[in-house]
């Protein structure tokens, strides 16, 4: 019987000891986690500054705002796309031909 006892503790520590590890590896790859908070609520807290992102009081609804929070960071740090402006030299080779029609059409006009 005691042993029973013994073996169903050292189970119970390893399980523990592996909650703990999945934990740890799962706050190094997210920027948020869950944890529960003070009066049956939920808690939102940053992985890298231990800060407090928010409060839910359900457990689903904590964890849609922790992914929300992802989704938003990831957002604004994709790249832009941003447009170069025209080359000066272009735009005035391209007003030199036209001026060049212009005068070219009012001389075979005349």
């Amino acid at each position: 019987m005691n042993a029973d006892i013994r073996n169903s503790q050292m189970q119970y520590a390893q399980t523990q000891q592996l909650a703990e590890a999945a934990a740890a590896q799962f706050r190094s790859n997210s920027r948020f986690f869950v944890q529960q908070g003070e009066n049956n609520s939920w808690a939102i807290v940053g992985s890298n500054d231990n800060r407090l992102y928010g409060q839910r009081r359900e457990y689903p609804d904590a964890v849609s705002y922790a992914k929300s929070l992802e989704r938003v960071i990831d957002s604004k740090s994709a790249p832009t796309l941003t447009v170069a402006p025209p080359d000066d030299i272009r735009t005035r080779w391209l007003a030199l031909w036209a001026l060049a029609l212009i005068v070219v059409a009012g001389a075979f006009a005349s």
